[in-house]
């Protein structure tokens, strides 16, 4: 009796894993050095001061003509905050808070200048200098080493291409942005 049981269990499992429907997908995972380099006066952040901020997005690659969009990166620019509490403008000599964390944090600053000091799009090995990759700050396209002064304290980053390749990306082909983001305040 036990082994009918045990029998109809291996027969019942066996057919059922040969009607079974398969997919597969491809994962992938890249890291990149940060490149962030503190100051004694002004510190970036995300939303609300948030540290660590998001410093990578998504793209949105719809087919294989190298055309795409992105998700968002939205950024703010504080004034670093000083050892006696002062939260506002530039700390006396060696009086900044240290490190990247909400300590360090003080008001944000909302006329800062942005600009992009570099850009650069890479598709495997496809020559990328046709097309038109740009990088929008609050959706206005950015001029490379041209400031942009914000006009609210938060700041939102997309980049997008609009211009084909000369040729038709391979499927799985990985697309990258990077690009380097500088923030500035006189104080």
């Amino acid at each position: 009796m036990k082994n009918k049981i045990l029998l109809s269990i291996v027969l019942l499992t066996a057919s059922a894993s040969v009607f079974a429907a398969d997919a597969t997908t491809t994962l992938h995972w890249k890291g990149v050095v940060p490149s962030a380099t503190p100051s004694d006066d002004v510190i970036i952040t995300g939303p609300g001061g948030a540290l660590p901020y998001a410093d990578s997005a998504g793209l949105v690659v719809t087919d294989n003509t190298g055309v795409f969009t992105s998700d968002r990166i939205t950024l703010e620019l504080h004034y670093r905050a000083c050892a006696d509490g002062t939260t506002a403008g530039s700390c006396d000599a060696g009086t900044a808070v240290p490190g990247e964390d909400a300590a360090a944090v003080g008001d944000i600053i909302n006329d800062a200048s942005w600009t992009m000091s570099a850009l650069d799009t890479v598709i495997g090995t496809t020559d990328t200098s046709a097309i038109g990759t740009t990088v929008n700050l609050d959706g206005a396209p950015m001029t490379q080493a041209t400031p942009v002064v914000a006009t609210a304290g938060t700041v939102t980053f997309t980049t997008e291409n609009t211009t084909p390749t000369p040729a038709a990306l391979a499927v799985g082909q990985n697309i990258e942005v990077h690009a380097v983001i500088n923030s500035s305040k006189a104080i």
